[in-house]
């Protein structure tokens, strides 16, 4: 009996402990479940919120990488432009260049191709002023000569612009016309014709019009003469005014002379044709001294075609030489010259065979013969 009883308690017992431990293990399987899902969850939010921000780190890569390709873009743009506008630039530069070279050229050729007969049409020997008659207020020491000198105007031309002046005393402060060309400024008379003039200062009509841009006289009106004759002009007035100089002599522009080639009709050396000689030829190694014939101002120093390096002096009374072929120029256009003073060194520049001198004496643009002037 009693055997009995224990076995039916341990039995209710086991049967107690048991469907307690199964409660146990169903909760704690249900509290392992739902941290299970908990977890899940996190995770899954975490890896939600992890994807959004890569998500966005990437919009925010790729729109920075936009914008890189933009300012990219922009600066290469900036930068294309800015090589476009400097090759324009400098291909327009290049043909300015290339423009003034070739003109420079033109004129060297047109220059050098010229012949010794159409010099003085080549070559501009004065440069280009305005024709008026300029004032000049008389200072200490002036005389008509100097200033005939100074300005490159004859004395009769001086007289001939100041004919109701007396130019015979000079007074200081007093004002005078000397023209800026060779020539006179004639006041229009009644019975002036352009062929009385003409006729009377030995003007050509045609200068006369185109000088003055005019087609008829008006009585009253100044107008410029051209390099008149006006002996007979200033004759007729009571005033002497005319102030005769000396012409003085011309001197050796070598310290030996020698003559290779005479005035006048030759063969020319280099040209193999009987040509004109308008001067003389002196001997004279390449480096020899030349001097100034006689006092005067440069008109004229550089080159010019077959003359190769050329010095002009003007002088007074309308003559000018001539000095050519040389290897060095020591003096410069509008610097004055006195007698036998130093002004370059002899070659062979130009058209010629050899090192020499070529010396020309002109007056009023008239080819004359050095060899009345100058001493051997």
């Amino acid at each position: 009996m009693k055997k009995g009883k224990k076995l039916v308690i341990g039995i209710l017992v086991f049967l107690v402990t048991s469907i307690f431990y199964r409660e146990f293990t169903l909760k704690n399987n249900e509290a392992k479940n739902n941290e299970v899902i908990e977890n899940k969850e996190t995770v899954k939010n975490e890896e939600v919120v992890e994807t959004e921000t890569l998500a966005i780190e990437k919009v925010e890569v790729t729109e920075k990488k936009v914008e890189e390709k933009i300012v990219s873009t922009q600066e290469n743009s900036t930068k294309v432009i800015e090589e476009k506008v400097t090759q324009n630039l400098a291909e327009e530069s290049t043909l300015e260049d290339l423009e003034l070279e070739n003109k420079i050229a033109k004129e060297w050729d047109d220059q050098e191709g010229q012949e010794l007969a159409d010099l003085d049409s080549s070559i501009d020997l004065e440069e280009k002023i305005v024709l008026e008659n300029m004032e000049y207020v008389i200072k200490k020491g002036d005389t008509i000569s100097d200033l005939s000198k100074e300005y490159k105007i004859k004395t009769d031309y001086i007289y001939a612009n100041n004919i109701d002046k007396n130019l015979r005393v000079l007074q200081i402060g007093k004002k005078i016309n000397i023209p800026t060309e060779p020539g006179i400024f004639y006041s229009i008379k009644k019975g002036d014709t352009f062929e009385g003039l003409s006729k009377r200062f030995e003007v050509d009509v045609k200068t006369i019009k185109e000088d003055n841009e005019i087609d008829r006289l008006l009585v009253g009106a100044k107008i410029f003469l051209r390099e008149p004759k006006v002996s007979r002009y200033l004759s007729s007035f009571k005033q002497e005014y005319v102030k005769k100089t000396n012409l003085g002599t011309f001197s050796n522009p070598l310290m030996a002379m020698s003559l290779t080639s005479s005035f006048g009709s030759r063969k020319h050396p280099v040209l193999k044709k009987v040509l004109n000689h308008a001067g003389v030829d002196l001997k004279a190694k390449t480096g020899t001294k030349v001097v100034s014939a006689r006092e005067g101002v440069v008109s004229f120093a550089g080159r010019a075609s077959g003359y190769g390096k050329l010095i002009i002096i003007k002088h007074s009374d309308g003559y000018e030489t001539r000095y050519a072929h040389l290897s060095q120029i020591d003096v410069k256009k509008g610097q004055k010259i006195s007698q036998n003073q130093h002004i370059a060194l002899s070659g062979a520049t130009g058209r010629v065979s050899g090192p020499h001198l070529h010396f020309e004496i002109r007056k009023n643009g008239k080819i004359e013969n050095p060899l009345t002037y100058l001493k051997f």
